[in-house]
């Protein structure tokens, strides 16, 4: 089994829920299925093949996970790149991984223009939320796109990911992760979609890091509605968790504690949450402790 199939399983299941909520805009399983055969088939126009790489550097979007679904589906390795990370670290980074492609957010996409003469092995540039000169516009290949099923020879132990470490000892190191890694974890802790049990999942975790893409696959194979922020705030996450009747959270430890310290805490409804998972560093004593006390309905 690899991860596609968590996709394939979530859009025969549950093809019109909401997958991916975001800032006002809703897309169904069906509907971002659709958008990922569209960006994989642009990507095969491009010439992209089994094991090349593919760099995303941005925020939390959906276009990271649609790029990442679309990475898979033609057997590439996805390259969740450190938004935080100083441009020679990032340049390291591209260059050691050999990512003959990048997808990058507007914010970031000067930065990554005057990185690219040194960097031989990009090819493609594609920048994800606006037309920018010396780029294709992400939306411009989803518009011109076959939106036909992809289909490629994927092995469970071929490498989906390829996720650098912080380099807070050294340079930054990739770490090759499996469809296999991905597929033992999920199938152990995460329950199958189902077309009675509807579960929202709010995400800020960045995707760059493990555990963001970890959450994500959770939600897919859960079928899970999935809304995404693109960072984390404490006010923002409050109003989303009221808004959007988030029923499942995931938090660093430091989060959990701004969210239970915020001054307006009790001033947001959050009764719809049912859980919130936690990890990345230790969780302090006296931080679950307070949680709890004030979330009695929530199981951390």
């Amino acid at each position: 089994m690899n991860t596609l199939e968590f996709l394939y399983i979530a859009t025969a299941i549950c093809p019109d829920r909401q997958f991916i909520v975001f800032e006002g805009n809703r897309w169904s399983f069906a509907q971002f299925n659709g958008r990922v055969n569209r960006l994989a088939n642009a990507f095969r126009e491009f010439g992209f093949r089994k094991g090349d790489r593919i760099g995303m550097l941005h925020v939390n979007c959906p276009q990271y996970v649609e790029a990442y679904f679309a990475a898979a589906k033609i057997g590439a390795i996805f390259v969740p790149l450190n938004f935080r990370a100083k441009s020679d670290e990032l340049s390291y980074m591209i260059g050691n991984a050999g990512a003959n492609s990048l997808l990058v957010g507007a914010r970031y996409f000067n930065m990554v223009k005057e990185m690219l003469p040194a960097l031989p092995s990009v090819k493609t540039c594609i920048c994800v939320d606006e037309r920018q000169n010396g780029a294709y516009f992400y939306e411009d290949l989803i518009d011109s796109a076959s939106s036909g099923e992809v289909s490629g020879d994927i092995d469970d132990e071929d490498i989906t990911i390829l996720m650098y470490t912080a380099g807070t000892t050294g340079r930054p190191k990739g770490v090759p992760l499996r469809h296999s890694g991905f597929v033992s974890y999920i199938l152990e802790n995460v329950e199958p979609a189902s077309p009675e049990i509807e579960e929202r999942n709010l995400l800020t975790v960045p995707l760059y890091h493990v555990a963001g893409m970890q959450a994500i696959l959770g939600a897919v194979y859960g079928g899970r509605t999935l809304i995404l922020m693109r960072q984390f705030e404490v006010k923002a996450w409050l109003q989303t968790v009221q808004d959007e009747q988030a029923t499942r959270a995931m938090l660093v430890p430091i989060m959990m504690k701004w969210v239970i310290d915020d001054p307006d805490f009790h001033d947001f409804d959050l009764s719809s949450l049912s859980v919130i998972t936690y990890g990345a560093a230790p969780m302090p004593f006296h931080v679950i402790r307070k949680a709890i006390a004030e979330m009695p309905g929530v199981r951390c």
